[in-house]
């Protein structure tokens, strides 16, 4: 079941409209978290899961960070983040290389 959260503590569900007033909150009792969505989206409301198991600043921030308008930010740091995986892990084979050869070298 899902439940439309109103108010909280920290008055996230007013705060939210402030990046978008069609947004609403609620909670998943099945799952146990919050959600995020927006009633203007089309082909669902679904927008993404709160990560924290309270809502907090950390959630409009998260809100704000993923909006369809930072579209090109959001693809641009997930492309970064690859290439510094894809590089790390270059590093890294490169390096157990080495030290396989220094040992063979060792060994002769």
């Amino acid at each position: 079941m899902k439940i439309k959260i109103d108010s909280d503590v920290f008055n996230i569900c007013e705060r939210i409209k402030e990046i978008d007033k069609h947004y609403f909150i609620v909670f998943s009792t099945q799952k146990n978290r919050y959600e995020i969505h927006n009633s203007s989206q089309r082909g669902g409301s679904y927008c993404l899961t709160v990560p924290y198991s309270f809502l907090d600043e950390r959630t409009l921030k998260l809100v704000e960070e993923s909006r369809v308008e930072n579209i090109d930010e959001i693809l641009n740091k997930v492309k970064l983040s690859n290439e510094l995986k894809e590089s790390a892990e270059k590093t890294c084979a490169f390096n157990q290389f080495n030290e396989l050869v220094e040992e063979k070298l060792k060994e002769e």
